[in-house]
């Protein structure tokens, strides 16, 4: 009877260490069902025009929307990055988008464009502060002027929340799709996971269950 305890305790270690092994070395298994990368060609545009990390702007999308094209949030905020239409109205103004309207936020490759612009204008303002860049892009110029002069401890929970879950989702992102993957039907850029070649299985069970 012990010794059926110990080895139910051993498959339990084994499977415990075979899930984790798994989780750390091959996120592109399952990090794709759980984080998606929809819209590759718009994000990637986005990224070479405005010299954005490609897996920055993703996280924004995925922290703001979830990829859903159609969001409304309860202030009115659209689309992708969740603009609001006069934020938007003022960016496409700049990049001279004459005609835009307030209706193509739901188009992917307009909304990322825009929201990816809006960043790189917050960029530029706050030297590359990316903190301070998703503050203001949450919570507007005030939050951006409370975390420069008081910390980031000093802002409201949705703004914080914000930017430590963007950031996560960055990481998360980076580790899963590798920073340089292709659109269209690119390859994703696999990192090199330090991991054995092989294991002797055979050895394994038979110490097990000798």
């Amino acid at each position: 009877m012990k010794k059926r305890l110990v080895q139910i305790g051993i498959i339990v270690l084994l499977l415990s260490i075979g899930v984790g092994i798994f989780v750390k070395y091959f996120p592109q298994i399952w990090g794709e069902a759980i984080y998606p990368l929809e819209y590759k060609d718009e994000i990637l545009t986005s990224s070479n025009e405005f010299g954005l990390e490609r897996n920055f702007i993703v996280a924004v999308i995925f922290t703001e929307s979830r990829f859903n094209k159609d969001a409304v949030s309860r202030v009115g905020a659209r689309g992708l990055m969740q603009l609001m239409p006069a934020t938007a109205r003022g960016v496409a103004n700049s990049l001279n988008m004459t005609d835009f309207s307030d209706s193509k936020l739901n188009e992917p490759a307009i909304n990322i464009r825009l929201g990816s612009a809006y960043l790189k204008q917050q960029y530029e303002k706050y030297n590359g502060n990316y903190d301070v860049i998703l503050a203001h892009y949450n919570g507007g110029p005030k939050s951006a002027e409370i975390i420069l002069f008081f910390g980031q401890n000093a802002l409201n929970k949705e703004t914080d929340g914000f930017i430590s879950m963007v950031k996560n989702i960055w990481q998360t992102y980076d580790n899963i799709y590798g920073k340089n993957w292709e659109g269209g039907d690119g390859s994703f850029g696999i990192k090199e996971n330090n991991f054995v070649d092989s294991l002797n299985i055979k050895n394994l069970f038979n110490f097990v269950f000798k």
